[in-house]
């Protein structure tokens, strides 16, 4: 119910450049344009490629117009395991597995933001593999005159909080 193939997107046709529209128009129920199911233990429920060699193009590009909403998201319904909810590879020399990138050139905002509820949970890590070279587990820039590289803050008023700390088990470090 509610569900219409549609020869227009976004008031785009269909010729501009997608082969198939598909729209759900119910607006009081959490409702899908697109549903994708697969019980296969290496598949994906729906994937996307996009074939061209250069360009700013997408296997799968989502995009919300809400104030709270998501453009992607991930859930990872596992509660144990190394389940992730989005996960990114890339095989350039210059790659990112994961990017975010804000647009608002004023406000408090985040290119990639992390969050745990877990009692030893940190919700932003990093883990720099390679066993030689000069890497980073975690690594900040800052521009800005009064910028900070990396930056912490601990809101506990008593105990051992620390806004950044790192250990090290070299003994020149």
């Amino acid at each position: 119910p509610g569900a219409v193939i549609s020869d227009t997107i976004l008031g785009a046709p269909v010729g501009s450049g997608a082969v198939l529209t598909v729209r759900n128009s119910a607006t009081t129920t959490a409702a899908n344009g697109v549903y994708g199911r697969t019980d296969s233990t290496d598949g994906a429920g729906v994937r996307g490629y996009a074939a061209a060699v250069s360009g700013d193009n997408a296997g799968v590009y989502g995009q919300s117009e809400s104030t709270g909403g998501y453009g992607v998201h991930g859930y990872a319904a596992a509660g144990s395991g190394s389940a992730y909810g989005v996960h990114g590879e890339s095989e350039s020399t210059a790659g990112r597995g994961v990017s975010g990138y804000v647009l608002a050139t004023s406000g408090t905002n985040f290119g990639v933001f992390g969050r745990s509820d877990s009692t030893s949970g940190r919700g932003v890590g990093g883990l720099a593999f390679a066993e030689s070279g000069e890497n980073y587990g975690v690594h900040g820039v800052s521009h800005s005159t009064d910028g900070r590289g990396v930056g912490g803050f601990a809101t506990a008023t008593t105990g051992a909080a620390y806004g950044v700390y790192g250990e090290t088990q070299s003994s020149t470090g």
